[in-house]
């Protein structure tokens, strides 16, 4: 074996020997990281939305109601006029 394909071959041996386990290493670590940053964002989101809920729906069924009782009011001013016009009988 020439010594230029010798140290080429252990070039390539001692890279990948050092370059693998990094690379694995450097990859759960990603992946921890990407937990972590997700879990925390999970948090953050369903803190902002509790809150959120907790603001919007005391305003949300007021506002229901406020709707219902409108169409009600408008559904009797109706049948009042049809009544009163002698449409209905």
């Amino acid at each position: 074996m020439d010594r230029r394909e010798f140290l080429k071959g252990f070039s390539v041996i001692g890279a990948s020997v050092t370059l693998v386990p990094t690379s694995v290493l450097f990859a759960e670590r990603a992946k921890e990281i990407t937990m972590e940053v997700f879990e925390y964002s999970s948090e953050k989101i369903n803190n902002i939305n509790e809150y959120a809920m907790e603001a919007i729906l005391p305003s949300l069924t007021s506002l229901a109601l406020y709707a219902y009782t409108m169409e009600l009011f408008y559904v009797l001013l109706f049948l009042f006029l049809l009544i009163t016009t002698g449409i209905a009988v």
